[in-house]
């Protein structure tokens, strides 16, 4: 009897330590599948810009060395050439680098652009004919019939009549308490559709009604649509004095993550294999919506003109003093600028770069 006690009590203990080593085993395994953290999944998937020669990419090497012997003795703070898709060429005046934050100027008028054009994609405005007066009571009930006219288009082709901002007014504009306000106690200029005036005050009115359509703050749906889904870490953007995103002239960032958004409409708003804005409105966007029978057509929010000898199309963001990001689709090009001039007297010398830049491509 007391034998066989003991070996039903060995077998109890082989049992129990079988258990044991069963349990511990399961355990080892289940943490070595432990699911990935959040943050490491995003980290993992951040978007890091690569770099390549020029050789590799059949880019004259000597025109490239030559344009960057001229910028050195100019206010360019930074340049990028990116080359399908990878940086090419870059260029960092001494003080600066890829960590700083340059404004943009009026370049932030194509991100303002991107974004209607993504409220638009999502159901929150019907197209871009639809009249701003459905937005903004001051037109509504007020007493200016041409004002009652304008729509969405006109704001982005600055075709609205509205007077323009960027001429002796700017500082008063920029002064007084309410900017929106301003654009519509003003005289108008001309009726809507009928002449083209480049005008800050235009891309505001845009960023105000956007901000009332979405009953949210223009910059915060950038973010949560655009800018995080890019990466794009260091953007910021001032306000006006009532409130609203400064979509016209008011965004700040770094070079590599301005060049992104050329990029992006290179892609065809496509990032990540994600459709962030729909190809049919980075089509409408770049192609001319308005002839201005000069060096330079207009979209919505982009310039356009041909580059190259070969007269290639190309579109481009430009801010005051020498910001700039040009899209050449046809050659996957993309080059950028920032600067530290105090006016725009030097278009010229930037656009004579991107041609030299256009005409330095071999074809293969």
């Amino acid at each position: 009897m007391k034998n066989k006690k003991i070996i039903i009590f060995i077998i109890i203990v082989i049992l129990v330590l079988i258990s044991l080593l069963f349990l511990l085993r399961n355990k080892s395994t289940t943490k070595s599948y432990e699911k990935p953290k959040e943050q490491d999944i995003k980290e993992a998937k951040k978007f890091i810009w690569k770099k390549d020669s020029l050789e590799n990419h059949n880019m004259n090497k000597d025109i490239i060395n030559s344009f960057n012997e001229s910028i050195k003795t100019k206010e360019i703070t930074s340049s990028l050439i990116i080359k399908d898709g990878v940086i090419v060429n870059e260029y960092f005046k001494d003080g600066y680098n890829e960590n700083s934050e340059f404004p943009i100027h009026s370049c932030s008028k194509s991100i303002t652009g991107a974004l209607m054009g993504i409220a638009i994609d999502k159901g929150y405005i019907d197209n871009v004919d639809v009249l701003i007066s459905n937005y903004f009571d001051e037109i509504k009930h007020g007493n200016n019939d041409l004002q009652k006219q304008i729509t969405i288009k006109h704001l982005l082709t600055h075709t609205s009549g509205f007077i323009s901002t960027d001429t002796s007014i700017w500082e008063d504009w920029r002064k007084s308490s309410n900017w929106t306000s301003y654009m519509f106690n003003s005289p108008m200029q001309n009726t809507p559709g009928t002449r083209f005036r480049y005008s800050t005050g235009n891309t505001h009115v845009l960023s105000a009604l956007l901000e009332k359509v979405l009953n949210k703050n223009l910059f915060e749906f950038g973010k949560e649509n655009l800018f995080d889904k890019m990466d794009i870490d260091s953007i910021k953007c001032e306000t006006s004095p009532e409130g609203v995103t400064d979509g016209g002239n008011g965004y700040t960032l770094t070079e590599y993550d301005f060049a992104k958004f050329g990029l992006l409409y290179l892609n065809n708003g496509k990032w990540d294999k994600e459709e962030l804005i729909s190809s049919t409105w980075i089509k409408e966007s770049t192609k001319v919506q308005v002839e201005r029978g000069s060096l330079a057509d207009y979209g919505y929010q982009w310039w356009i003109r041909d580059v190259g000898n070969n007269n290639y199309h190309c579109y481009y963001a430009q801010g005051f003093g020498g910001q700039f990001l040009f899209v050449v689709p046809d050659q996957n090009l993309i080059i950028t600028f920032t600067s530290n001039y105090n006016s725009d007297d030097y278009s010229d010398m930037f656009y004579k770069y991107v041609n030299d830049i256009s005409n330095s491509i071999v074809k293969s």
